[in-house]
């Protein structure tokens, strides 16, 4: 069977004067009907027409295989539509499904009484995101795998609804062409530490802290449990084993555990401590807490070592005394609950001071940052928008992933294309500024960036990579004229993105040299072809202006720092080539 949109039509035609609703909303009766065999009088029940607050666009209860559907429905082809879906669940809707709040719209109402009637039969709860595209597109999207992750960490949500029965949560995504991702079961990843005696302490809106020491070792098997998903919430994958304090830290971890020259109890003085976020925190007896879905903020370089350390002395002779006495070595950690996503950035940025940390690593986590790791991703091109993930993970995760260049983009090089794009000479010279600075940030990655051509981008993005090549090509022209031109380098970058972007075979480029980050020899000669042909007359001109010429006979040639300078830099552009500003958003 299949949903064509003269069925929905149809539906929609025969069913809107009982049930009203837009042609997409008849979409979700349809799929009930023809896909799940429920009845039509059961399907119009089961669906929402007109949306509902919860975020969830239908349900059905089968009972012979004791599971609770929940859909969220899409009649296209573009999985990231998904999104809105998942942010009503996350937002609040899945506590108005399954919390104690009054339902508003009909579809929510029906859904909890259906809910309290077969309450003790369900054993498994099913979101399925149902739609016209590849269900493993959707899976490989970065976006889509975040809000899959928030949604799957708010599991206790329903195990609280079913009074602690073991009920399993599922989140997949299907076609209505049949083909679905991977339906992996969730559990909530559930740890019992002995934090010793516990110190709580409550955050100006009720958030909550608790402090305590825990092993090491308890340390590590949380990450081996839980793999990256343990580092989602950090602005940095773990530092290199090269680094200055990973090397101490091995160092200490050798003196404890296999020379026996350090008592494990230093450690915990010497060590700042390690802090997690988590969904819930409950003190059990003695001196046991629990924690669900942790996340840690902060001490990714702690467990990373340890884990290079074990991995390093495997085949030790020792290696269970290793281990053994790793678990008598404790740190202090702070886990954080009953806060919001904007305090738990807050606290993971200021928890990250004691590492040097830039401006741009702040804002790896923003959702636009995701939304462009998942554009080039479509390209197989690496966005690194978090410190070192690239080479933090394997070349199976890369595969996985869709990653197939060597190399990645970077999120300050990205920045710097954006701004060189549209002349912001100025704004470049303080990358640190323009991160800090809200208005530059949100101009810099503005939501239209999305809609760019992302070939474009990384023509643009790949000029960077022969600059100085590019200088010295017009310096050959004529080097006592261009002299100052290696002072000039972003304006000359400036430049070279609006001659690429403004070449009638610009298009023929983007496919030909935009889709990977090699910068092969034939782009080169194009640039090089550009820079002489173009850029370099515009720039002869531009110097000769009456405005400059004071500063050009002193050889002060700070204009070429400033957006003013490029602005009459595109007139003359303009008059000598019809270039018109082009802007990668």
């Amino acid at each position: 069977m299949s949903i064509t949109d003269a069925k929905i039509s149809a539906a929609h035609k025969e069913l809107k004067s009982a049930h009203g609703g837009a042609p997409h909303d008849y979409f979700g009766m349809l799929y009930l009907e023809e896909i799940m065999g429920v009845p039509r009088e059961d399907a119009v029940q089961q669906v929402a027409f007109g949306g509902s607050q919860t975020g969830i666009d239908g349900f059905h209860v089968d009972v012979k295989k004791k599971t609770l559907h929940l859909f969220i429905f899409r009649n296209t082809k573009n999985a990231d539509t998904f999104r809105t879906g998942f942010e009503m669940l996350l937002g609040g809707g899945l506590e108005h499904i399954f919390g104690t709040s009054s339902a508003d719209d009909a579809l929510t109402k029906r859904l909890r009484r259906c809910l309290k009637d077969d309450r003790d039969s369900i054993e498994r709860v099913q979101f399925q995101f149902v739609f016209l595209g590849d269900p493993a597109e959707a899976e490989r999207g970065i976006v889509l795998d975040k809000l899959r992750e928030d949604l799957e960490n708010k599991q206790f949500v329903i195990n609280d609804f079913f009074k602690g029965k073991r009920v399993t949560m599922v989140v997949v995504f299907k076609s209505v062409t049949g083909k679905a991702g991977a339906a992996k079961e969730h559990r909530t990843h559930r740890f019992e530490l002995e934090l010793g005696n516990v110190l709580d302490a409550e955050g100006p809106d009720g958030e909550a802290m608790h402090v305590g020491f825990m092993r090491l070792w308890d340390l590590h098997q949380m990450h081996k449990q839980m793999g990256d998903r343990f580092f989602e919430r950090n602005i940095r994958y773990g530092m290199p084993d090269t680094s200055p304090a990973n090397r101490a830290m091995e160092k200490a971890f050798k003196d404890m555990l296999i020379d026996g020259s350090q008592d494990e109890s230093r450690f915990l003085f010497d060590h700042n401590g390690v802090t997690f976020s988590c969904e819930r925190f409950t003190h059990n007896s003695g001196t046991m807490s629990e924690i669900l879905e942790p996340r840690l903020l902060n001490g990714a370089q702690t467990v990373t070592t340890i884990g290079r350390f074990l991995e390093k002395h495997e085949d030790h002779k020792d290696i269970q005394r290793i281990k053994n006495r790793l678990k008598h070595i404790h740190v202090m950690a702070k886990v954080v609950s009953e806060a919001p996503d904007e305090f738990v950035v807050s606290v993971t940025i200021n928890n990250n001071r004691q590492t040097p940390i830039q401006p741009w690593n702040l804002r790896a986590n923003d959702m636009i940052q995701l939304q462009l790791q998942d554009a080039f991703r479509k390209l197989g091109i690496y966005y690194e928008r978090q410190e070192r993930s690239f080479e933090g993970h394997s070349a199976e995760e890369l595969e996985e992933l869709g990653i197939v260049e060597s190399r990645a983009i970077g999120l300050l090089k990205l920045a710097q294309t954006f701004l060189a794009s549209e002349g912001e000479i100025d704004k470049m010279r303080s990358m640190r500024t323009a991160f800090e600075d809200d208005k530059i940030y949100e101009m810099m990655f503005a939501a239209g960036r999305l809609n760019a051509d992302v070939r474009k981008i990384v023509l643009c993005y790949k000029i960077q990579e022969r600059l100085g090549r590019i200088t010295k090509e017009i310096l050959d022209k004529g080097g006592i004229k261009y002299a100052f031109l290696p002072k000039a380098r972003l304006f000359l970058n400036a430049l070279m993105c609006q001659a690429v972007l403004n070449d009638g075979s610009c298009e023929k480029w983007a496919e030909e040299h935009g889709t990977d980050m090699v910068v092969s020899v034939d782009y080169v000669k194009l640039l090089y072809n550009l820079a002489s042909t173009k850029c370099r007359p515009i720039l002869s001109e531009l110097i000769g202006l009456p405005q400059y010429a004071d500063k050009v006979a002193e050889e002060r040639y700070d204009f070429l720092r400033t957006h003013a300078a490029f602005k009459h830099a595109m007139r003359i552009a303009e008059e000598r080539h019809g270039w018109k500003v082009q802007k990668l958003r």
